[in-house]
């Protein structure tokens, strides 16, 4: 084993392999006289041959002799193992620290935040560590949402992402990944037409309603949803005490705002007959089952949109300014922590009457 510098605190060495190279680690010894090693990730060849070989290595030394005095200082200071920890948390697998956040995440919209680390999953390559997450990755991730999901989704979902990239630069987390979030100066702007696709007409819920959905209680909570602008998340976990003569009223999983909503005739008919108080009004499968329901009952209907529950609830508040009810009745209605939530609906609604306005054809 060579010993390419011997006076120094901290040492630069070399280590054969098995390829016929020489692995660069750095060695020192604390003040305990405990010997600690760090492999740097770098390699000269054992026997360079030609100019450009040599001058190969003679790069990569000098790149080790860098990072060798910047440890060396780090020693004399006393910041070694801080910066050593942090290498090892950057070098980690980052979908594992993911994965590991997520296991810990008890907010609300931990289903959505599920279904943003599926989706990176199918993005990252498997080996990707923290050091890799850039602003340049965090583009791309952008990008593949938009070209995988339709509406408010890509918005909604990389915004979540953002949260987890922001949860993991908190400087008093032990697992402090980034100093900064790299995704800090992405712009998450939503597509002016991506409620509008996301809504559902009159007349397309009328198609719905003749179609075969092939599950009765998926094709009810769906169309009540319509009629109510339930999420999924409240909609799965109603039960029939929370749905009284005249009105369903539920604390909303979301905001936990207690809301009450009216039930008109037609949300009326979409209820079965009453069971206990603590009974689930509607047994629905998992999200991801409801979803291919939803996709299957839309191509059954001829509708050439990406249905959810979050289209259904787009579609209650559209059309409750479509037919002129003020906004701040809507958005009490819909739950909304604030009005600029609820003024896309009275755009959108506004943009529909100039579309059949403009439908009529010239005379």
């Amino acid at each position: 084993m060579a010993n390419i510098s011997k006076i120094q605190k901290v040492n630069l060495r070399t280590k054969p392999t098995s390829t016929n190279t020489l692995s660069l680690f750095l060695d020192w010894y604390e003040g305990n006289g405990k010997r600690k090693k760090e492999y740097l990730g770098l390699s000269i060849l054992k026997n360079p041959k030609g100019v450009l070989e040599r001058q190969n290595n003679k790069d990569i030394l000098a790149e080790a002799e860098i990072i060798r005095k910047k440890r060396e200082l780090q020693v004399f200071s006393g910041e070694i193992d801080e910066v050593l920890e942090q290498k090892k948390i950057k070098n980690q697998n980052f979908l594992d620290h993911f994965k590991d956040y997520l296991d810990k995440y008890k907010q609300a919209d931990k289903r959505v935040m599920q279904a943003v680390y599926k989706l990176f999953q199918e993005f990252a390559p498997k080996d990707l560590t923290a050091k890799e997450v850039d602003k340049k990755l965090c583009l791309e991730f952008k990008t593949f949402l938009e070209s995988r999901l339709n509406g408010e989704s890509p918005s909604s979902y990389f915004a979540r992402f953002k949260k987890f990239l922001e949860a993991s630069s908190d400087e008093d987390s032990k697992q402090q990944l980034f100093k900064l979030n790299p995704a800090h100066k992405i712009r998450n702007t939503k597509k002016e037409d991506s409620t509008e696709k996301d809504t559902l007409t009159v007349e397309e819920i009328k198609l719905l309603i003749g179609a075969n959905c092939g599950n009765t209680d998926v094709r009810n909570a769906f169309l009540l949803a319509c009629n109510t602008g339930l999420r999924f998340v409240d909609i799965k976990a109603l039960k029939w005490q929370n749905i009284k003569t005249d009105k369903i009223e539920i604390i909303q999983a979301k905001t936990k705002k207690i809301v009450e909503i009216p039930l008109n005739e037609n949300a009326r008919q979409f209820l079965s007959e009453r069971q206990q108080d603590n009974e689930l009004a509607f047994k629905l499968p998992s999200h991801n089952a409801t979803v291919k329901t939803l996709e299957y009952w839309a191509k059954r209907a001829g509708i050439e949109k990406h249905i959810t529950f979050h289209c259904a609830r787009h579609t209650f508040g559209t059309l409750l300014a479509f037919y002129k009810n003020d906004i701040a009745t809507i958005g009490k209605l819909m739950g909304h922590t604030s009005l600029k939530h609820t003024i896309k609906y009275v755009r959108i609604a506004d943009e529909m009457k100039k579309k059949a306005v403009d439908s009529i054809p010239l005379f």
